[in-house]
């Protein structure tokens, strides 16, 4: 699918028009405000571009909920189940990453579901990601049940950050975010986003932190160059008891794969402290709930070389 989604923003459907087998855009309209607009060219082609951003999606149960998502009688966001609020969430801003134009999910949804083209690319996408899933993924465990991420499944950071509702549209604050920690509140999660082979000509020297695999269940971390063990955040880190709080770890090899595709993270599950020194950047050792995957343990421990 990489050849097909590569870094020119292509799509399938956009290469069965160019091929001239599909003509004009979709054939319905959507509801929009409480009045019928015609579908634009501009607004589906903004949409397609966004269709790499979901070739991993290999968990059964999300790929069920996307399908749900994008049939045009699909429920409203208000009377989804329990783990469906945050699929659509995640949908949505894998779509718009920036909040969007919209007041509502319902509103961001409808017209989504208005290009048909769209929404059928959509269920064959994902569909093709369960297929093509080469890890057995579980849930998060204790403290996180309800959160519908699992390790060693694969997420792009948007997906990740609405998932653990870092934004909302209801706190009124999108999900784009750049840096390697992120604390979400809401779920009382720290989220460490940790690229294993870091780009010199993407990091600063005081931003290449020595983060790699020790062992299977072991990690090694660098916190943020400003964070002490005795600031807020430092604490929080090193006891989470006393705070009530969860960290995550997601790990990638690089940013971006040969094609210029941005790659998503591998979701490594919960950790436990075990040991740390230094300060600013502190190094802490963690402990895996779960032994990553054999393909990231190899990548993860190459990079202490």
């Amino acid at each position: 699918m990489k050849s097909i989604y590569r870094s020119t923003r292509d799509s399938w459907i956009g290469y069965l028009r160019q091929a001239g087998l599909i003509d004009g855009f979709s054939p319905v309209e959507a509801v929009l405000s409480g009045r019928i607009q015609e579908l634009s060219d501009a607004g589906e082609k903004k949409l397609l571009g966004r269709m790499a951003a979901l070739i991993h999606v290999g968990d059964p149960e999300r790929a069920e909920a996307n399908s749900m998502l994008v049939e045009p009688g699909a429920p409203r966001y208000a009377e989804l189940g329990v783990r469906e609020p945050t699929f659509a969430r995640m949908l949505y801003y894998t779509l718009w990453d920036d909040g969007g134009d919209f007041q509502s999910y319902d509103a961001g949804l409808d017209y989504l579901r208005g290009y048909q083209f769209v929404c059928s690319e959509i269920r064959q996408l994902v569909k093709l990601g369960v297929a093509a899933s080469k890890h057995a993924a579980k849930g998060l465990g204790a403290g996180l049940q309800h959160v519908p991420l699992l390790s060693h499944a694969t997420y792009r950071r948007e997906e990740i950050l609405a998932a653990l509702q870092y934004g909302s549209l209801e706190l009124g604050k999108n999900v784009q975010h750049r840096e390697g920690v992120a604390w979400c509140p809401a779920t009382s999660t720290d989220a460490f986003f940790v690229t294993l082979n870091k780009d010199d000509k993407k990091h600063s020297a005081t931003t290449m932190y020595r983060d790699y695999a020790i062992s299977p269940e072991l990690f090694h971390w660098e916190s943020q160059n400003a964070t002490s063990p005795g600031s807020p955040t430092g604490r929080r880190y090193l006891d989470r008891a006393a705070h009530g709080t969860k960290i995550l770890i997601f790990t990638r090899d690089t940013s971006e794969d040969e094609t210029g595709l941005t790659v998503p993270y591998t979701c490594l599950g919960q950790v436990d402290y075990v040991q740390h020194s230094g300060e600013k950047p502190i190094a802490i050792t963690w402990k895996l709930h779960r032994p990553m995957p054999a393909g990231v343990y190899a990548t993860a421990a190459a990079v202490a070389q």
